[in-house]
């Protein structure tokens, strides 16, 4: 492998190794946003839980008032019913009675409902609060772990572009600024590996002819496919 060559290929696996940690730190804003997500499902299934308790005993208090207007009334009919003195009279107190009774069960219907309802949703509370409590204590290690890996890989990163420069600048002017150019504008990787007799960026396959001369290690071919440097792996046992 003659010396161009192997400085493009020490370039090609140190921008390998930061395109694989890049596109790791890519991943950690959707990972964030899921986890935030799965916290923010049980935070408000809990919280709309204790929202519909509250509203629902905040209805009842209002029918409560309103039966005891309705047990007035109805004792205040009852009062006229004892003073009336001909059967006109008596069924139209009666009538009177009867349609405070039948405002009052309906009320009464509703605020026992409510309060079964109530009783259900504070039943399922624990559930709902262990949920959440659950989606706190794993969001908060997801956190953590995506924090620490971040920093790791931001080292590995920094420390793998030290090197690059150092690589880099042993390469000539004209090679160094074709490097460049082709991994600005291909995914950060300029140079791919011939495996399997093809490109190892875009897969396309090489002629016969383009094959052998990449077998011989003696200069950089490029892509028809992609536009990148090819470059036959070393030999297993062969230093590159």
């Amino acid at each position: 492998m003659t010396e161009e060559l192997r400085q493009h290929w020490d370039l090609h696996e140190i921008d390998e190794q930061a395109v694989t940690r890049e596109a790791a730190l890519a991943k950690h804003p959707e990972q964030r946003r899921a986890t935030e997500s799965r916290l923010a499902t049980a935070r408000s299934a809990l919280a709309a839980l204790d929202h519909r308790v509250a509203e629902s005993a905040k209805r009842r208090r209002v029918l409560d008032a309103e039966i005891a207007a309705y047990d007035a009334q109805q004792k205040h009919f009852e009062q006229q019913r004892l003073a009336v003195t001909d059967q006109k009279q008596y069924e139209a107190v009666e009538h009177e009675i009867a349609a405070v009774r039948a405002k009052r069960d309906r009320l009464e219907t509703e605020a026992l409902e409510r309060l079964e309802a109530e009783e259900r949703e504070e039943a399922a509370r624990p559930e709902k609060a262990h949920a959440f409590e659950r989606a706190q204590t794993e969001g908060a290690a997801v956190f953590a772990r995506l924090d620490a890996e971040e920093k790791t890989l931001r080292a590995e990163i920094a420390a793998l572009d030290a090197r690059r420069a150092v690589v880099a600048a042993n390469l000539a002017a004209p090679a160094r600024s074709r490097y460049e150019r082709l991994r600005a504008g291909r995914a950060g990787r300029a140079v791919s590996a011939v495996m399997n007799g093809a490109c190892g960026g875009c897969f396309r396959g090489l002629p016969p002819a383009a094959l052998q001369e990449a077998r011989r290690r003696e200069k950089l071919l490029v892509c028809d496919g992609c536009g990148r440097l090819l470059v036959m792996p070393p030999e297993e046992g062969q230093a590159p």
